[in-house]
């Protein structure tokens, strides 16, 4: 019963943790549209071709942050210059 009900927690847990390392992946980001909530700005709406990922940065004709983390709704990243947050929600 034991072996049982760790296999099953084991099968969860792995679940979690590979949709948690996909939906922090640039692929993923790259495919979502994003629409700014609040905090640092670097544009209004991130559409999929209107920004690019390189090494954990995004960037926008307005400007670069660093990505934080991505947890599939919402996307936070921070100002590399001055460390504010920035929030934007997934519209994709």
């Amino acid at each position: 019963m034991k072996k049982r009900i760790f296999k099953i927690l084991s099968v969860i847990i792995g679940l979690i943790l590979i949709l948690g390392f996909y939906s922090n992946s640039s692929s993923f980001i790259e495919k979502q549209d994003w629409k700014y909530a609040e905090g640092t700005h670097i544009g209004d709406w991130l559409a999929k071709n209107s920004f690019e990922i390189n090494n954990g940065i995004i960037e926008t004709n307005q400007g670069k942050a660093k990505i934080v983390f991505c947890y599939g709704k919402e996307l936070i990243i921070e100002n590399i210059e001055t460390k504010e947050k920035g929030y934007y929600i997934n519209k994709g």
